[in-house]
């Protein structure tokens, strides 16, 4: 039995001499719930950050839209629930396009973060796709989804678990 990066490794290859137990069959560094440990101030400093473009962006589509309203139009519970929704969908939207394109948001990319899959390479579309839907349903119940990270004993948030990636540092 010897330590190989955090992990306890029996070598059973002389029990089992045609089985190969090389390191590269184990899980990568970034998959393990230390390192998610450590990123998650910078995780959370990136989640405000996004959230602060994507509401700045809100802001402007509340304004135009709300000045274009008759000035007669109440503002009830249904206009509210249009407007909440819309901001969920911007959220969404801004997610899924920068997963697809660059698997970092803007956030992630100043705090030096990428989201990738377990052999560490960028997401693919329907991964970036599995990912957006996860952080749906992290948003929804009041960014719960995200505050899991804290809580959880891999540190994960839904996004991750939902799509199986991870966020490294780059």
């Amino acid at each position: 039995m010897q330590r190989k990066g955090g992990r306890t490794v029996i070598d059973l290859s002389k029990i089992q001499p045609g089985l190969d137990f090389d390191d590269k069959n184990y899980a990568a560094e970034f998959t393990l719930p230390e390192y998610q440990r450590g990123l998650l101030l910078s995780r959370t400093y990136a989640m405000l950050i996004d959230l602060v473009i994507v509401f700045g962006l809100y802001l402007i589509f509340l304004i135009s839209t709300a000045s274009e309203m008759p000035a007669s139009t109440p503002l009830n519970r249904r206009i509210l629930g249009i407007f909440c929704t819309a901001y969920l969908i911007f959220l969404v939207v801004y997610f899924f396009l920068f997963m697809l394109s660059m698997s970092q948001t803007t956030g992630m990319r100043i705090h030096g973060l990428v989201a990738v899959n377990r052999n560490g390479d960028r997401l693919d579309p329907t991964e970036a796709f599995l990912r957006s839907f996860g952080y749906l349903i992290s948003v929804v119940p009041l960014l719960f989804g995200f505050l899991w990270a804290f809580i959880d004993p891999e540190h994960l948030t839904w996004a991750d678990k939902v799509s199986t990636t991870f966020v490294k540092r780059i």
